[in-house]
């Protein structure tokens, strides 16, 4: 078992991402991104100099499914400490490029978290934030530096959680992909990934979990561009 050391704890960063992607619908909008690859780029790579910012003692992971460009290649492997792109994965693009907004999350987090147990990486913290988000000058880094489980409520529903951003604790990492990994049938069906996580955590029984107002996180809706901040 980790000690957990407050004042010097070791996070893993995880970043979801897809800079180009396909201009194919998802359920709920015709539109899948109204930005261009290059802007997806530029907003991830803000993505990572915010969690360099304001999240000490990082170590960060990119999970991606894009035929990468030398210079999106080139920044991932020298700007982040791990990169894992699925794109070579076939297999995988229907589900990561389909329909479901939450299958596309649900595949890419399951494969990152098998690819986490596999390096054995000795963390403390497992962060995860969505590519072209950023963390802003309102984030408190000292709400996440202890052993809960941070998640925030939609509009105050235990049942409905922000999935964008969250932290889970090392301990809780074999739990999490065992029950994504079982919830894909849900997830086929067009489940909101937000409302999976709120069964997520009734189904650890809301144990060691603190529900926090404000992340102090921002970015552009992918679908329709309005600027976010949570």
């Amino acid at each position: 078992m980790l000690l957990y050391l407050y004042n010097n704890m070791n996070n893993l960063v995880l970043i979801t991402s897809v800079i180009n992607t396909p201009n194919t619908p998802l359920s709920y909008s015709k539109t899948r991104s109204v930005f261009t690859r290059e802007e997806r780029f530029q907003q991830t790579m803000k993505t990572i100099q915010s969690v360099k910012k304001k999240i000490p003692n990082h170590t960060i992971m990119i999970v991606e499914c894009t035929d990468f460009t030398e210079e999106e290649k080139d920044y991932f492997e020298n700007e982040c400490d791990y990169v894992l792109n699925l794109w070579e994965r076939k297999e995988l693009h229907s589900n990561i490029f389909g329909l479901s907004k939450s299958l596309g999350e649900g595949t890419m987090t399951i494969e990152a978290l098998k690819y986490i147990n596999k390096q054995m990486f000795q963390v403390n913290n497992l962060f995860k934030i969505c590519g072209r988000y950023w963390l802003n000058d309102d984030f408190d880094y000292n709400i996440y530096n202890n052993d809960k489980l941070v998640f925030k409520k939609i509009d105050g529903n235990i049942n409905n959680v922000f999935t964008s951003f969250y932290k889970i604790t090392h301990d809780k990492v074999n739990v999490l992909l065992e029950f994504l990994i079982n919830s894909q049938q849900y997830m086929k069906q067009l489940i909101g990934y937000e409302h999976l996580f709120g069964y997520y955590l009734k189904y650890i029984n809301y144990n060691n979990v603190l529900f926090i107002d404000k992340i102090g996180y921002q970015g552009c809706i992918t679908v329709c561009g309005t600027n976010f901040i949570g």
